[in-house]
């Protein structure tokens, strides 16, 4: 009866301890949480222009944002300019483009301006650490033209003198990369024409680069039409007429008129020989009407 007894109670624990150990197991199941995935930003322009006027969006699309928050701010000052779908700067041009259950967290600028060009920061704020995205905000004049280009004028020279062409392009938003030179449409390079120097010069504040032709010595071969491009696909084109001094070449400058000077002297001399033909033509005339009057 005994044995009966303790066996009965041997497996009462047994089960005991079994359930325990489960329920054990059934609570650390529940309580693991899985990891919820880090915010991240979808691509977007990181470089925007706008004109004087327009309406500015600058899209930040945050996938994964969760119970987070979007901040926009500008880089150089720390207060926010919106926090969520609020504006917090008393600025009404302000306001964030944002459709429930979408990505999209756009500050959206109203009649931007100059004053609002600038770095600005799409951040998602969260106790650990700060997701940052920088975009920068250009804003240029309405009245800014076409990008354009310019070249030197048709030059004449004697063989042996140098030859000197400048090409200016200007970008509308911004400054040309490259300029290529092309004679007679063959490409400059300085590996097959090493007579010829190009030197470059740039300039940021006026979205200019300029491009410089030099040859110290021409020679009969530098005669041509010269064409230069910019990067952005504008075209100029001009001459260069080198002159051999031992042939009939006419420089420009030299004409009279469409006549050289030789050609002048020549023409006075023929018109002073006519005049004195007709002279004496009359003098003779005028004696034989003298000898048949008497």
């Amino acid at each position: 009866m005994k044995s009966k007894v303790m066996e009965f109670i041997n497996g009462a624990l047994l089960l005991l301890n079994a359930a325990f150990v489960v329920s054990e197991f059934a609570a650390l199941s529940f309580n693991v949480r899985p990891e919820t995935p880090a915010p991240n930003f979808l691509p977007s322009p990181l470089n925007v222009t706008f004109r004087r006027g327009d309406l500015a969006v600058l899209i930040c699309s945050v996938y994964n944002l969760g119970t987070k928050t979007v901040v926009w701010r500008r880089q150089e000052k720390s207060f926010p300019l919106t926090s969520g779908t609020m504006t917090v700067v008393a600025d009404e041009r302000i306001q964030i483009g944002h459709v429930d259950f979408k990505n999209q967290w756009d500050l959206m600028i109203k009649n931007v301006q100059p004053e609002d060009e600038g770095v600005y920061e799409c951040q998602v704020a969260s106790t650990n650490k700060h997701i940052r995205r920088m975009i920068s905000l250009t804003v240029i004049d309405s009245r800014i033209e076409a990008p354009e280009i310019s070249i030197s004028e048709e030059q004449y020279v004697e063989r042996g003198e140098p030859v000197t062409l400048h090409c200016n392009a200007t970008g509308q938003h911004y400054t040309p990369d490259e300029i290529d030179w092309f004679r007679n449409g063959e490409k400059i390079t300085s590996e097959k024409h090493n007579r010829i120097k190009l030197f470059k010069q740039l300039s940021i504040a006026q979205k200019t680069f300029t491009s410089i032709l030099s040859i110290d010595k021409s020679s009969m071969e530098d005669n041509g039409v010269y064409v230069c491009r910019s990067s952005n696909m504008r075209i100029a084109n001009t001459k260069v007429h080198v002159l051999n001094a031992e042939t009939s070449n006419k420089k420009r400058g030299t004409y009279h008129d469409g006549y050289t000077n030789e050609q002048v002297s020549s023409g006075h001399m023929k018109s002073a020989a006519s005049r004195i033909r007709e002279l004496t033509f009359t003098y003779i005339f005028v004696f034989i009407l003298q000898v048949f009057k008497y």
